[in-house]
């Protein structure tokens, strides 16, 4: 986690507060808001559904999208031992959910925290939700050609394949099906997505 300025100071990042309704602090709990209709700090399937639709995309990257991301994440940001059985989403705790102490084991020793975000990402959003334009102007200029306005979906491989953690399949699928979606999105017809647009969604 960012360290305070000051160490008096509460570090960043802590969510909404369970009694508050007032708006998500972190620019990943903001992003995904969106899809929260009612804006009751919970996303339903549904919300997520006529989200993307809003959105504009069709019924495949609907039902598809939908469906994986509250299976993946619906637990991680519940807070309880067991899974919601309707798969909702918390907001509050897109950002970081804690892993249960009594839960933890051998391969779960060195982990104290569990993130709604997955591996194999390109870090834009800290563990704390906090977009990095620092991050994402550095990841564009890195993966993509002069004059670095647009990126083309070759560029979108290199750079999935650059981000790749060793034996995160999952991260890793994760992570190609965000950036095929989004440039099914984007594209405009002629096979690049603007800095611009990416850096909107």
């Amino acid at each position: 986690m960012v360290a305070p300025a000051k160490a008096t100071e509460i570090a960043p990042g802590n969510g909404w507060s369970e009694d508050s309704r007032s708006a998500p602090d972190s620019e990943l709990q903001q992003h995904v808001a969106f899809f929260d209709r009612d804006k009751d700090g919970i996303i339903w399937p549904i919300d997520t559904f006529d989200g993307l639709r809003k959105i504009g995309f069709g019924y495949f990257w609907i039902i598809f999208g939908g469906l994986a991301i509250h299976l993946a994440f619906s637990w991680l940001t519940w807070g309880t031992w067991l899974p919601d059985p309707y798969f909702r989403l918390k907001v509050n705790r897109m950002h970081k959910v804690s892993l249960i102490s009594s839960l933890r084991s051998a391969y779960t020793r060195f982990i104290t925290k569990l993130q709604a975000k997955h591996g194999s990402d390109t870090e834009i959003y800290t563990g704390t939700g906090q977009f990095d334009p620092d991050r994402f102007d550095y990841m564009w200029f890195m993966y993509t050609e002069e004059p670095h306005t647009h990126i083309t979906f070759l560029e979108v491989c290199t750079m999935v394949r650059g981000d790749y953690d060793p034996f995160d399949w999952f991260g890793w699928m994760t992570a190609t099906i965000e950036w095929v979606s989004l440039m099914v999105l984007l594209d405009k017809g002629d096979g690049r997505m603007s800095k611009e647009d990416v850096k909107g969604v």
